[in-house]
């Protein structure tokens, strides 16, 4: 049970903090932290992938983390814009 816990920290701690993208002011330090443990889970379970796991953790918070940040930044242009015209 142990074991299952210590390999695959990076990939639900990347999933996780990928949830957090309604949260003002902090999903855009929530994505990109999301996003670089979910690179590094990957890089380990493909380093190793009988120690790692939690591969699809791993996707789904890098999926959501990228399409979050494109959202914000797509929100934070149009308020922009808003402000300039």
């Amino acid at each position: 049970m142990k074991k299952d816990n210590l390999d695959r920290f990076y990939a639900k701690t990347a999933f996780f903090l990928s949830l957090g993208f309604w949260i003002p002011l902090f999903n855009v330090g929530l994505i990109i932290v999301s996003l670089w443990l979910a690179i590094k889970a990957l890089k380990l379970i493909e380093q190793n992938p009988k120690k790692y796991s939690g591969r699809r953790y791993a996707i789904t918070a890098m999926v959501l983390s990228v399409t979050s940040l494109v959202m914000t930044l797509f929100g934070l242009s149009l308020y922009l814009m808003q402000k300039i015209t």
